[in-house]
C-alpha cells in the first residue's frame, strides 16, 4: 500500500462516507434550502458556542470573506510572515479587500502578544495604514503544523480588545490542534470573532470549509460568498449530515 503524505488534502472519502453522501437529503443551498448543509452549519456553530455558521467551497474563501467583514480598503492586518492568508491565497488580501499585511517574524508561524502590540500603527498617524485586524493560523501550514499555545492566543485577544482590533482564526487544521492539545472548541469560540474550519484536511471530506461568527457576521458573509461565486446548489452530497468523525468527543 502506498500512503501519500504530500498533504493532508489528499485524503479520500471512506466507504461509509460515500454511502452517506449518496443518501444525503439535499436541497438548494444558494436558497439556504439544503437540509444537510443547514444541519452541518448548526452543528458546527453549536460545537464552538458561536451564534451562526456558513458553508463555503474552500478555506481560502472563508478567510477572504472574514477579512472583508473586518476591514475596509486601505487598512492593514497583522499576521505572521508564514501565514496562509499572505502566502497561499493568491494575493486575495489585496485583490478582494484592498488590505495590506504587516508581517511579523514569529516562530514557526506563531507570534507573541508583545509582537502584535508593537506592530499596531498609531491610529491618528494617517501616513500609515490603519491597523484593524489580527489573523491567526492554527495549526500553522508553513510552520510545519505547529500548534498555538491557547494562553498566548488569550493574551493576543487582550491586545485586540485594548486597541479595538478584530480577531480572526484561520483554523484550517484546528481539529488537529484540538486533538493534540486536548482542547475544547468552545475555548476558541470564546476568543475569536470569526473562525474558519476546514473539512477537507485530515477528515477525508471531498470539499468545504465553514465560517463561524455572530448572526450579523454570517448574514453579511452570505452576500460576500455570493459576490465571490461561492454558492453551491445541492451541497449536501458533498457535506453529508453527521460527518466529522473527530467531533464525537465533543458531542453532548
Amino acid at each position: 500500500m502506498i500512503i501519500n503524505l504530500i498533504s493532508d488534502t489528499v485524503t479520500k472519502p471512506t466507504a461509509g462516507m460515500l454511502e452517506a453522501m449518496m443518501t444525503a437529503e439535499v436541497g438548494d443551498d444558494v436558497f439556504k434550502n439544503d437540509p444537510s448543509v443547514n444541519a452541518l452549519e448548526e452543528k458546527v456553530a453549536k460545537m464552538f458556542g458561536m451564534e451562526a455558521a456558513l458553508f463555503f467551497p474552500s478555506g481560502t474563501m472563508t478567510n477572504r470573506t472574514a477579512i472583508k467583514l473586518h476591514t475596509q480598503p486601505g487598512e492593514q492586518l497583522i499576521c505572521d510572515k508564514y501565514a496562509h492568508v499572505f502566502n497561499y491565497e493568491g494575493g486575495g488580501v489585496s485583490f478582494n479587500s484592498g488590505v495590506s499585511c504587516r508581517l511579523l517574524d514569529g516562530h514557526r508561524g506563531m507570534v507573541s502578544a508583545q509582537q502584535v502590540e508593537e506592530a499596531i500603527n498609531p491610529p491618528d498617524f494617517y501616513h500609515s495604514p490603519l491597523t484593524s485586524l489580527v489573523c491567526i493560523e492554527n495549526t500553522t501550514n508553513k510552520g510545519g503544523g505547529a500548534c498555538w499555545d491557547l494562553e498566548e492566543l488569550k493574551r493576543i485577544k487582550k491586545v485586540c480588545e485594548k486597541h479595538g482590533l478584530h480577531y480572526h482564526l484561520d483554523g484550517a487544521r484546528l481539529w488537529n490542534a484540538m486533538v493534540a492539545n486536548n482542547e475544547n472548541p468552545k475555548e476558541y469560540g470564546a476568543l475569536f470573532e470569526t473562525i474558519s474550519v476546514c473539512l477537507s484536511k485530515g477528515l477525508g471530506c471531498p470539499v468545504g470549509s465553514v465560517l463561524l461568527g455572530t448572526k450579523e457576521h454570517i448574514h453579511d458573509a452570505l452576500r460576500i460568498r455570493k459576490i465571490l461565486g461561492g454558492g453551491m446548489r445541492q451541497s449536501g452530497f458533498r457535506q453529508p449530515r453527521g460527518f466529522m468523525p473527530w467531533t464525537i468527543m465533543w458531542n453532548d
